[in-house]
């Protein structure tokens, strides 16, 4: 005979996979493949802009899919909207006197678009000019080092905000939760579902309800997983197993429903860059980083100046003596668990919307994430945006080192992390711990 206590946690369980299985089907189905891109392109030779030239793009078919002309500064670019090889052709006859192509090059380019994989597709052509040969001009080191400096706050920014609520549901349980960059995936691909099924809708949309459905996923995680584990007194380190398998299974579900292709998501998809002084940042990112520093100060505030947050807080500092004083431990996590599923999905999506949207994009940051955890302190939010912040900046300044390419910035701001935890090993917010 069962006890009625198996038989609950048995039913919990299957509804807790039906739950997945409804979320699947309602918000991860195959999107449409209805996308776009650009062709794009600077004409250069010798360093100086080729103005004036047309370049046209064909495709397969041999239609011809549009034509642009190169602006005062090299620059041009064609829209396509389906993945193709397309036939990409300067018009000789309108190239300036002097200018030619080098030894070797000709006037096409076969570009094979076969994902989409960015929202720029760069074709080259390899010019030349027959006169003088003018100096390369580059731009100065210190404009260089703004931009980068720019780009890193970015990143550290996205990796903050998924740092934060791994790091909070740290400190409230003391789970090291694997399972949390599926979260980071799972809003990231919620938002692409619904923006497939409603594209008309202003993008705020899905994006608030990418977000709702990972504060959802939080829920469902803690009261049909996570909890009953808890009640069966199981510890830390066996809950951290769990959630080791629970990463496996939403990694696959998600490929299973989403697709293993990567993609885009169609809004804001072709931008051209703004210049803000000396620095260029497409529109989305004006967007991005001012809505991710909100989200992060709005964590501060939640918990310093709320209730909730000091019952978080308590529970964080002394689980038993917060119990004593009325603080009720389990509303207490749950309300960590939805909040700290929310952030990790509003970081999936504003990644989602820099880069592109895949099924182990999670996966991917998740190493960025715990280190951004160790680095601020475990267990603290402060600590963990101090680290996202601390990371994304080093691996960004990175990719100015001539000799390192751009694989390695991840490697180097690996290197910060034990470099600092050397020097202090409780982490830059972190409290030592007093032995014996």
């Amino acid at each position: 005979m069962l006890s009625p206590r198996t038989v609950r946690f048995g039913l919990l369980a299957v509804l807790t996979a039906l739950i997945f299985s409804l979320l699947g089907a309602l918000f991860l189905a195959p999107p449409a493949e209805a996308q776009g891109a650009i062709l794009n392109g600077t004409l250069k030779a010798q360093g100086e802009s080729v103005v004036g030239v047309v370049v046209v793009v064909s495709d397969s078919a041999g239609e011809e899919v549009g034509r642009a002309t190169s602006g005062d500064d090299g620059k041009w670019e064609v829209p396509i909207t389906k993945l193709d090889e397309y036939l990409v052709s300067i018009d000789v006859t309108s190239l300036p006197e002097g200018v030619g192509f080098k030894e070797g090059a000709t006037n096409e380019v076969l570009k094979e678009i076969d994902a989409w994989t960015r929202e720029k597709f760069p074709v080259g052509f390899r010019l030349e000019d027959g006169g003088a040969v003018p100096l390369l001009t580059i731009d100065p080191l210190w404009q260089r080092i703004l931009q980068r400096a720019v780009s890193g706050l970015r990143v550290g920014l996205l990796v903050a905000l998924a740092a934060v609520g791994l790091s909070l549901i740290y400190g409230v349980t003391g789970l090291v939760n694997f399972a949390h960059s599926e979260m980071v995936t799972f809003g990231a691909v919620t938002a692409f579902g619904f923006e497939a099924m409603a594209p008309s809708l202003p993008f705020v949309v899905p994006v608030f309800l990418g977000i709702m459905a990972g504060a959802a996923l939080g829920f469902v995680l803690e009261r049909g997983l996570f909890k009953p584990l808890r009640k069966r007194k199981m510890n830390n380190i066996s809950l951290m197993i769990v959630s080791i398998g629970l990463a496996f299974v939403l990694r696959y579900l998600i490929a299973i429903y989403f697709g293993t292709e990567p993609l885009a998501y169609k809004h804001y998809l072709l931008q051209t860059e703004r210049n803000i002084g000396p620095i260029a940042l497409p529109p989305k990112d004006l967007v991005i980083m001012p809505v991710a520093l909100f989200l992060l100060v709005l964590v501060g505030f939640l918990l310093q100046k709320t209730r909730i947050g000091t019952s978080m807080r308590a529970v964080a500092d002394n689980p038993p003596l917060a119990e004593s004083s009325g603080i009720d431990i389990n509303k207490t996590i749950l309300a960590v668990w939805i909040a700290g599923s929310a952030l990790a999905a509003a970081g999936g999506i504003f990644l989602g919307l820099t880069n592109i949207v895949e099924w182990q994009m999670g996966e991917k940051l998740l190493l960025l994430i715990f280190a951004a955890v160790t680095l601020g302190g475990l267990g603290t939010a402060y600590g963990a945006i101090v680290g996202g912040l601390a990371i994304g900046m080093a691996s960004e300044m990175t990719s100015m080192v001539p000799f390192l390419g751009p694989d390695f910035k991840f490697m180097v701001a690996l290197v910060v992390l034990i470099v600092i935890l050397l020097v202090r090993p409780q982490g830059i917010l972190g409290v030592r711990e007093r032995l014996g």
